[in-house]
């Protein structure tokens, strides 16, 4: 094996640890919801407000983070990003033991800004390792995410069962994260993403592109708009959709929720075989609408095995979007630009749809808002016509 080869193995590895820890300290904190609220001594409504203060600093980092990149390129503000994370998880575990609302508000707002500023730039280094590979990589690097997650809800719940106290769970995980980017700091390149005027003084700069005149970016970013709309949908809406329309106990519920997460995480881990051998267009198209029958299932269906099922398919139709259309914006030229651009596309669904969709529910029901999710995926199929459908292996 070469020198570069293995050099590019190294940062592939590297760039996978970091999707794989990523999750798994915030997902511990998130399933102690309910003793946080009791700790703070705030409503319901009000810890939703708290929890937006994660989105708002989310939404404030993604929106400098092209331009962070174009300066610096992604490996500054990816591993900066995972100490305010740590920093900001470790935070709000004091400021609920404390009882301290304010610090607790601060505390999120930073970690969803540690959050913002690393998706964008893994993402773009997940493309870029992609193309130099020439095989898809970045749906198993989602994958990598949704294991980790899975694994801190359970790390979570175990803590709880074994009144593991909140700040010394979070320390311990968090070590994890704060530790990370000094191992991986040396196989990560420095100038990914970086434009080459701040490389070198004597390059002018060049003439700005405005990409939403792209027509073929357009879509892309609609495109994932529509996808990730599904996957947070299901995060907020699929358990207690059972629940109120189905009459089914939490228990039922939940399994509907570990099915969806179970066939989304496997779907990504053999997406990429199924991307190379059939092409990316066609994957995409075919998941999709797998999706939009799920989520029809789960809307008229008359028994809780109708929405397992459907909770399957919903999770398979949602599991390819944002890696594909990532993979798609990172081929040709200003590569960076186009994936920066549409990533913050679906993180910014991500964070703000649900709730969106949310008022929605609350005045026409949750079944007619899932109808409007279904509708989202279909027209994630005709937005996915701009991809290419290059296969890289043989089917």
């Amino acid at each position: 094996m070469t020198k570069q080869a293995v050099s590019l193995l190294a940062w592939h590895r590297s760039v996978i640890a970091m999707f794989a820890l990523l999750g798994p300290p915030s997902m511990s904190l998130v399933v102690r919801l309910p003793e946080i609220k009791e700790l703070l001594g705030v409503s319901t409504s009000e810890l939703g407000l708290l929890l937006f203060c994660g989105a708002i600093g989310s939404i404030c980092a993604l929106s400098i983070a092209a331009r962070v990149i174009a300066r610096l390129g992604t490996r500054p503000p990816m591993l900066a990003g995972f100490y305010l994370v740590a920093f900001g998880l470790i935070v709000q575990a004091l400021a609920a033991t404390t009882g301290s609302v304010l610090l607790f508000a601060i505390s999120i707002f930073i970690t969803g800004f540690g959050f913002g500023i690393i998706d964008v730039p893994i993402n773009v280094d997940g493309a870029n390792i992609e193309g130099k590979r020439g095989r898809s990589v970045l749906p198993r690097m989602h994958a990598a995410f949704s294991v980790g997650a899975l694994s801190g809800a359970a790390i979570g719940t175990l803590c709880i069962a074994l009144s593991v106290d909140l700040v010394t769970q979070m320390l311990v995980l968090c070590s994890t994260q704060l530790l990370l980017p000094i191992f991986v700091r040396r196989f990560v390149p420095q100038h990914t993403g970086q434009d080459e005027h701040h490389r070198n003084a004597e390059i002018e700069r060049p003439e700005k592109i405005n990409l939403f005149k792209d027509k073929q970016i357009l879509f892309l970013g609609i495109g994932i708009l529509c996808i990730t709309l599904a996957e947070g949908a299901a995060v907020d809406w699929l358990a207690l959709t059972v629940v109120k329309d189905y009459a089914e106990t939490a228990t039922n519920a939940g399994v509907a929720f570990a099915i969806f997460n179970i066939t989304m995480t496997l779907t990504r881990f053999f997406g990429g075989n199924i991307s190379d051998r059939y092409g990316r267009r066609l994957t995409l198209q075919v998941m999709a609408i797998t999706g939009a029958i799920g989520l029809l299932l789960v809307i008229f269906g008359t028994s809780v095995i109708f929405a397992w099922m459907g909770a399957a398919l919903w999770g398979i139709g949602s599991a390819l979007g944002f890696p594909l259309f990532i993979s798609e914006a990172g081929e040709g030229e200003n590569s960076a630009r186009r994936v920066t651009l549409i990533t913050t596309f679906g993180y910014m669904a991500f964070l703000v749809g649900p709730p969106t969709l949310g008022f929605v529910a609350e005045v026409t029901g949750l079944k007619t808002m899932l109808l409007l999710i279904t509708v989202a995926l279909f027209s994630a199929v005709f937005f996915a016509k701009v991809m290419s459908n290059k296969k890289t292996v043989k089917a």
